[in-house]
């Protein structure tokens, strides 16, 4: 019987997790991850202790979870971003930039067609004195993009997940380098 390690990002903390899936293995540290592999989402969305802490609804949780469906995809939420951001809600878009499903220029692509005025020019974001990724803040949205990072960035980058999660909640930018330099001084 095989491992399965799931990382749970509960009140700001790490809670590793091993438990037994049929006979596949994913989330050791020395085995490679294969991008278009979405068992492992499906095995651990549907755990009733993850839905409990993502909020689900029990009444109308899923009997099966499916990832990237691309018939989602196949109408635009732009009017949505519109929606949302003239309700002043504070919106990050995120993208690893190794992506294999949603590529980050099209998430680019996605933010040019919004027509947002630029805030700030893209640069890179820093964690601990690292470049994490890329961000452009625009008018009521935040890009931000997550260096060697697939579509799920807290399964690749769980540390760079948490730190924008933490940005995020404290109505903060992710830190740039003349920020890095400053905290450090």
């Amino acid at each position: 019987m095989k491992e399965f390690t799931a990382i749970h990002i509960i009140n700001f903390e790490f809670k590793i997790e091993l438990f037994h899936v049929d006979s596949w293995v994913v989330g050791h540290i020395n085995e490679k991850y294969d991008p278009c592999s979405e068992k492992h989402s499906a095995v651990y969305f549907i755990r009733p202790e993850v839905q409990k802490e993502l909020h689900v609804i029990p009444a109308v949780a899923p009997a099966r979870w499916d990832t990237c469906r691309i018939q989602d995809s196949l109408r635009s939420v732009l009017d949505i971003y519109h929606e949302l951001i003239h309700l002043g809600l504070r919106i990050w878009m995120s993208s690893g930039d190794i992506d294999a499903v949603i590529a980050v220029i099209s998430t680019r692509y996605s933010i040019v067609a919004l027509k947002l005025p630029t805030v700030t020019p893209l640069h890179s974001w820093y964690d601990e004195g690292q470049v994490g990724g890329l961000t452009q803040e625009y008018t009521g949205l935040i890009f931000v993009s997550v260096q060697g990072a697939g579509h799920e960035v807290p399964l690749h980058r769980p540390k760079h997940a948490l730190t924008l999660i933490k940005y995020f909640l404290s109505g903060s930018s992710v830190p740039s380098l003349e920020e890095v330099i400053i905290i450090n001084s």
